[in-house]
């Protein structure tokens, strides 16, 4: 279980974001209105107790774990045991259930304000929070969460990032968990831990108990800052580390440890109360501190970015028309060979064990490169320069200084094309944020999506609205080569991680109906992917945080291989085939229609000439058993002799025949009025030219008009 609260200024819009949901009810409220205008008004009322309050309004998410069902019912009262364990029992509040993501959770609007005009403290607010949920998951059986306080390697704060993006350097604490890492890989004791920190520059302080028998804390010294092993994580405290399987041994480890603790006490002594420079603070649980490293002020995620966390601002896009399936025809148009190519090249080489960045290139021999969150905030931010791999079609730092994340970026965007793009962000539980941004929004908010890319959230892109692209994931460098050579040559390609390719392949630079995409989606990945259709492709300049491609806990750049923005070479034709088969299905039922309704009972009504055309028609159809439908020369056929008895008959003129062949003839070559009308139209000119039906019909006039004086002379 998880919460995520917010306090705020405004009633009124958290109220419409809650209350005005689609997939979203009220589930229980101790307060008397049940719409956002007239519950803001309530919520007023008692806000006016405590006028110089700022922040009165709480806003709490309770979020259960995919896969993980609750009822209203229980819903319901986890939501009162949240508000009794945080000091909220005298408290206006609402609660409701949103059904719009994978996973069940619930919202909570409380006034901080109590009844009597006393305000409910926030003390230590997060840290009861924590509490609270894990004694829920406990009373619910629900899924546990580890609390902040165990997590094995505490993540970078927004401060640590910001100030990674303004100085382009890692904070202490970053680079502390960094250099920890690599000296506990495949370290068997503590001895050895010690003299690998070391040659990295790095003392160890030990606290140690029971005349040296347990070792019972650990701080880490580095440019004369110490900081406690809980400060970088659990896995950096002496029971973390033992799990990790570094164990201490008194009589092993003992004068090592030792003397290491004497030797940095003795270093770092006097250099400790130096002056600090004018941006550094004091270290929480440490002598000193780089800019960057936690401060009260850091700008935790849970305070100012907290809200877009919540916050889901766009709406997908309604698919076309309707498209019956197509039975497997589509196969042939998109059939090509599959030949092999050469093997992809060695291995890649793995990270030296330092503290060196990795930079991100788009050479090919770079396509494997591995980074961790402090290299993806540093790198990053770097500005590309020569002979750093600048991206092909740009001049390294120029362009308003752009670094190599906004350079990638950019050259993606200009080659799916289009003014709008849909951006999704994918935390390790999968849910999401959703924005819908422009060119100029994209670039503007790119620091933000490398803060949330650096917090565990992976980055997804897709052109907005209607377009002609189609995404393939899960390629490999063969198929990607197949793919290109029987001209499906894709407009961008980006390597998700070393070796598995995603390809936008744009098939017009038209809009096409969604449904034709889904099929030539649909058989792309059969033949080249990895069966999966995706929605969001990877975007560029950014690391994929999905666990299975991390190597030594590094995460592989996504990056930008290919941006030509080019209609594959045979885009436009397999449309234009598809489209050709969706034109005939339709048009199948189009023309089974018409030979129903000539089946059905003569409506009495309806002109002579629907009535006759009809009543002839399907005596024909009776006669000749049903033909072919597939045959149109058949009912052309049907249509020339109904037309010529008609017109024998002398009681109907050409345009009469016309209409009628207009309102029901099955012999349709498509479904266009005006082809049908030029049609109707050709046959009706056909047969009034025929010099032995024209002779008949004046003689059947003639007849008529006779018939008719006599009748006349009678009366």
């Amino acid at each position: 279980m998880i919460a995520k609260a917010i306090k705020g200024r405004g009633f009124r819009g958290t109220l419409n974001y809650d209350l005005e949901k689609e997939e979203g009810y009220l589930l229980d409220t101790n307060m008397s209105a049940d719409n956002p205008k007239e519950l803001a008004a309530e919520f007023g009322e008692i806000r006016r107790l405590r006028p110089t309050l700022g922040k009165a309004v709480l806003h709490v998410s309770l979020s259960a774990a995919p896969g993980e069902h609750l009822t209203d019912e229980q819903w319901c009262d986890i939501g009162r045991s949240y508000l009794e364990g945080m000091g909220f029992t005298n408290n206006q509040y609402v609660m409701t259930r949103h059904l719009d993501t994978d996973h069940e959770h619930i919202h909570i609007i409380a006034n901080r304000i109590q009844f009597n005009g006393e305000v409910t403290t926030d003390s230590h607010d997060y840290r009861r929070q924590e509490v609270l949920m894990r004694q829920i998951e406990k009373d619910y059986d629900l899924e546990k969460v580890s609390p902040s306080l165990e997590v094995e390697r505490k993540a970078p704060t927004k401060g640590e990032i910001e100030h990674a993006l303004r100085t382009n350097e890692p904070s202490t604490r970053q680079q502390l968990q960094q250099l920890c890492d690599v000296a506990a890989k495949d370290c068997p004791n503590m001895s050895q831990y010690v003299e690998r920190l070391q040659d990295m520059g790095v003392q160890l302080v030990s606290q140690l108990q029971l005349e040296g028998e347990k070792l019972s804390g650990l701080s880490y010294r580095l440019d004369e800052v110490t900081m406690k092993g809980s400060d970088l994580g659990k896995g950096y405290t002496p029971s973390g580390l033992n799990k990790r399987g570094i164990t201490y041994e008194k009589d092993r480890d003992f004068e090592t440890v030792s003397r290491a603790r004497e030797r940095a006490e003795n270093r770092t002594l006097n250099a400790a109360d130096r002056s600090l420079e004018s941006e550094q603070t004091p270290e929480r649980g440490g002598i000193s501190r780089n800019p960057g490293a936690i401060s009260p002020g850091d700008g935790r995620t849970h305070r100012r970015d907290e809200e877009d966390l919540e916050r889901d601002s766009s709406r997908e896009h309604e698919a076309g028309e309707g498209v019956q399936e197509l039975d497997g025809q589509h196969d042939e148009l998109l059939e090509n060979s599959r030949p092999g190519i050469a093997e992809r090249s060695p291995e890649p080489s793995r990270r030296r064990e330092t503290t060196d960045l990795v930079s991100l290139r788009s050479r090919d021999d770079d396509r494997n490169s591995f980074g961790s969150a402090r290299d993806r905030i540093i790198d990053l931010a770097t500005p590309a320069t020569e002979g750093r791999g600048g991206y092909p079609g740009f001049s390294p730092g120029t362009e308003r200084g752009h670094d190599r994340t906004s350079q990638a970026i950019e050259r993606q965007i200009e080659a799916l094309g289009g003014d709008q793009f849909d951006i999704v962000l994918i935390d390790k539980n999968k849910n999401e944020i959703k924005k819908t941004w422009s060119k100029a929004e994209i670039e503007k908010n790119t620091p933000w999506l490398k803060r949330m890319n650096a917090r565990g959230h992976d980055i997804g892109i897709k052109p907005h609205g209607e377009h002609g692209l189609v995404l393939v994931v899960g390629l490999e460098a063969e198929k990607l080569e197949q793919l290109r050579k029987v001209g499906f040559n894709p407009a961008v390609t980006v390597e998700k991680s070393p070796g598995e390719y995603e390809a936008w392949v744009k098939f017009s630079d038209k809009a096409v109906n969604p449904k034709i995409l889904e099929v030539i989606t649909a058989n792309l990945a059969r033949n080249y992917g990895n069966q999966q259709v995706q929605e969001y492709g990877r975007l560029a300049g950014f690391t994929n945080q999905d666990p299975e491609t991390h190597r030594d806990g590094l995460q592989p750049y996504v990056l930008s291989k290919e941006a030509t923005g080019k209609v594959a070479e045979k885009g436009r034709d397999v449309v234009k085939g598809i489209e050709d088969i969706i034109e005939r299905e339709m048009l199948k039922g189009v023309v089974q229609e018409r030979i129903e309704k000539i089946g059905q009972p003569l409506e009495w009504w309806k002109p002579d000439h629907e009535r006759v055309y009809k009543l002839l028609a399907n005596e024909w159809i009776r006669e000749h058993g049903g033909p072919d439908r597939e045959r149109k020369h058949d009912f052309k056929e049907m249509d020339l002799e109904v037309c010529m008895d008609m017109a024998r008959a002398g009681r109907f003129s050409q345009e009469d025949i016309e209409q009628a062949l207009y309102e029901f003839s099955p012999n349709l070559e498509t479904r266009e009025v005006k082809k049908i009308k030029e049609y109707a139209k050709e046959m009706a000119v056909e047969v009034f030219s025929m010099e032995d039906v024209m002779e008949e019909h004046e003689w059947n006039r003639e007849l008529d008009r006779e018939r008719s004086r006599s009748r006349g002379l009678e009366r």
